[in-house]
């Protein structure tokens, strides 16, 4: 018995894009014939419409009956996802605090290369002050040494000035004595030698 894309979809309670859908997939939609305006189903079509529905209902009944029997493991894994929960935020934070430290890990190691590098510097700081008091104390002993020969110069020279004015004020008194007055030449008895 022939029926109609619509008379069927009517009896299997689908709607007619179903049944244009399952003649697509079986590949037969060629060889359909059409009566007036409308396209006639063959017995033979129909039973292949019918049996491809069918499956796809026990697919569907199939897959309804598995989530059926996924719920209950479902919901006996929900208190499990609950006790993972606070596990994962433990872990989490716990990698939180790793990588925090593997931080400030990597800062200490900076800090103790720079404290390492100060202490270089301090150390030639000391080495240089050291040194530049050494300079200081050998300037300070020739600058002592230098007013020691400069005082010694001085109280010398001084020596030396009291000996000439003591030779000078005697060479005075013993230039005091009256000296006899020299004659006055004239210029011819200067030039002609005659001594007196």
């Amino acid at each position: 018995m022939e029926m109609t894309i619509k008379q069927l979809a009517n009896e299997l309670g689908v709607s007619k894009t179903t049944i244009n859908k399952v003649i697509s997939s079986l590949g037969v939609q060629n060889t359909l014939h059409k009566v007036g305006n409308k396209y006639v189903l063959s017995e033979i079509q129909i039973l292949q419409i019918k049996n491809q529905i069918e499956n796809q209902k026990l697919k569907i009944e199939n897959q309804k009956s598995k989530i059926e029997n996924l719920e209950p493991k479902i919901e006996n894994l929900e208190p499990k996802i609950e006790n993972l929960e606070p596990k994962i935020e433990n872990s989490e934070s716990k990698i939180e605090n790793q990588n925090l430290i593997f931080i400030l890990e990597k800062q200490l190691a900076l800090l103790n290369e720079q404290l390492a590098f100060k202490d270089e510097q301090i150390k030639d700081y000391r080495q240089q002050i050291k040194s530049y008091q050494e300079q200081i104390l050998i300037l300070t002993q020739s600058l002592h040494d230098a007013t020691t020969a400069l005082t010694a110069a001085q109280a010398l020279h001084a020596g030396t000035i009291q000996k000439q004015l003591t030779e000078h004020s005697e060479s005075i008194e013993q230039s005091s004595e009256p000296e006899q007055p020299k004659q006055k030449q004239g210029l011819f008895s200067k030039l002609f030698g005659r001594k007196n």
